[in-house]
C-alpha cells in the first residue's frame, strides 16, 4: 500500500478517537461519572459507528493493509448515514456551541465527508455480487436491535424516531424501514461505484 495511504488512515482515525475522547470528556465535566458517561455514550449508532471508523482506520495506519471491499463500504456506508441521519432529522433539535459544536460536526460531518473521500481513494474494482451489499446492513441492523432492547430495558430512547413509549410501535416500525431502505439504497450505491473503480494491488480478499 502506498505510504500515503497509512499516513492518511492514521490522521482520520486519530481525529476520530480525539472527536469521541472529546465528547467523553465533555459529559465527565457536567458531573457524570465515568462509566455512567461511557454507557451514555455507547448507546448511540453516531459514537459507536466512529468507534469503529477510527478502529479500522488505525488498524490500516498500523498494518499497510488494504481491509476488504465489503467492510470499507460497510463503514463508509455507515458513516454516510450517520451524517444524512443528523444533518436530515436530528440537528435542528439542538443549539450547541463552543467545543461541543466543534465535536459534533467533527463526529456527525467532516469525519462522514473524510470517510467517503478516504474511501473514493483507496477502492479497488471487485468482484460482482449482487448479494453483498445486503451483508453491510448486519450493522445497522444489529444496533437497531440493542438500541431497542436497551431502550426497552431503561426507558431512555437514543434517538427520537425509535422512542416506541411516545410514538407507538406502528410509527417506530415504518420509521426502521425508512432507515432499512435508505441504508441499502446507500450500499448499492457504493457498490456499484466500486465496479467501477481502477485495479489497485490488494493485499486483503475482496
Amino acid at each position: 500500500m502506498d505510504p500515503k495511504y497509512r499516513i492518511t488512515a492514521g490522521m482520520i482515525g486519530a481525529l476520530g478517537l480525539a472527536a469521541l475522547g472529546t465528547q467523553l470528556f465533555l459529559r465527565l465535566g457536567r458531573g457524570m461519572e465515568f462509566w455512567a458517561a461511557l454507557w451514555g455514550l455507547a448507546g448511540f449508532f453516531t459514537i459507536l459507528t466512529n468507534l469503529l471508523m477510527a478502529l479500522t482506520m488505525m488498524t490500516i495506519a498500523a498494518t499497510g493493509r488494504r481491509l476488504s471491499f465489503g467492510w470499507m463500504s460497510m463503514v463508509t456506508m455507515s458513516m454516510i448515514m450517520v451524517g444524512l441521519v443528523y444533518h436530515g432529522l436530528l440537528a435542528h433539535l439542538v443549539a450547541l456551541t463552543g467545543l461541543r459544536w466543534w465535536v459534533d460536526q467533527a463526529l456527525h460531518t467532516i469525519l462522514p465527508a473524510a470517510m467517503l473521500w478516504f474511501w473514493l481513494m483507496e477502492t479497488s474494482r471487485h468482484e460482482p455480487r449482487a448479494g453483498q451489499p445486503l451483508t453491510w446492513l448486519i450493522w445497522p441492523a444489529a444496533y437497531a436491535v440493542y438500541a431497542m432492547v436497551r431502550g426497552a430495558l431503561s426507558g431512555r430512547y437514543p434517538y427520537p424516531f425509535l422512542n416506541i413509549e411516545r410514538l407507538g410501535l406502528v410509527a417506530v416500525a415504518m420509521n426502521m424501514a425508512g432507515l432499512v431502505l435508505a441504508f441499502a439504497a446507500l450500499a448499492y450505491a457504493l457498490y456499484f461505484i466500486g465496479q467501477k473503480m481502477p485495479l489497485k494491488d490488494q493485499r486483503a480478499s475482496r
